[in-house]
């Protein structure tokens, strides 16, 4: 039994009046790897995904990928509200997203990677023709995708966008613009097209973040890793 929580898995910190964190009930340290392993499981990505940082991209001679990383960075520093980059192919938008994801993760904050084809595929999964839920288990993927604290979706032109796709697609879009105005959410995008040819409501929502263009050669060759 732990001698600091007796297995509860929580504490309260002895901390000063005043202190945010007075009174709050803190993770004990006993859970930390049962909590690590919990949300690498979350994240999506495979294991060698899961070592990806943002160290392992080269931008040297790569001044849109210096930039791309840049602003990563910064969004880790503050992960709330919308990071889109797009561009050309195999110019590490892929690596960026799980990296920031990782990141994240390291740091004990819930984050999920997820391309878009496999996203609407769990919608599919969940529902009947008539809107009933029939999976439980995709259903819980959905509320998990729309309220996690950090999403990142990638490859999200490269769904068929049906007008049920575009409905899906909205609504999650939607859910995290409103949870980023409470500054509760996080979501990084990632795709090869323009985000202005994207369904107007929908980018009309990703145009209030950041959104960088990435048109470097293919750097899949040059991977530290």
């Amino acid at each position: 039994m732990c001698e600091t929580c007796g297995d509860s898995g929580f504490v309260r910190l002895d901390l000063p009046i005043g202190d945010p964190r007075f009174g709050k009930l803190s993770r004990c340290s006993c859970k930390a790897r049962e909590d690590a392993e919990r949300l690498q499981k979350l994240s999506g990505l495979t294991e060698s995904e899961r070592a990806l940082r943002l160290a392992d991209i080269k931008t040297e001679g790569r001044p849109q990928t210096a930039v791309m990383l840049e602003a990563c960075a910064l969004f880790l520093d503050r992960p709330v509200g919308t990071l889109v980059i797009h561009g050309t192919s195999g110019n590490a938008k892929t690596v960026a997203l799980q990296a920031c994801v990782n990141a994240l993760v390291g740091v004990g904050m819930e984050a999920v990677y997820i391309t878009a084809f496999d996203l609407i595929s769990y919608i599919r999964d969940a529902f009947t023709d008539t809107c009933d839920i029939k999976n439980a288990s995709a259903y819980d993927r959905i509320v998990r995708f729309g309220t996690v604290p950090f999403l990142a979706i990638d490859e999200l032109d490269k769904v068929k966008w049906t007008p049920w796709v575009e409905e899906q697609i909205t609504d999650l879009i939607d859910r995290r613009y409103r949870l980023a105005q409470d500054q509760k959410a996080g979501t990084m995008l990632a795709m090869n097209g323009d985000p202005r040819d994207l369904p107007v409501w929908i980018y009309s929502r990703l145009s209030q973040g950041e959104i960088i263009k990435n048109d470097d050669s293919d750097l899949r060759p040059y991977l530290k890793r």
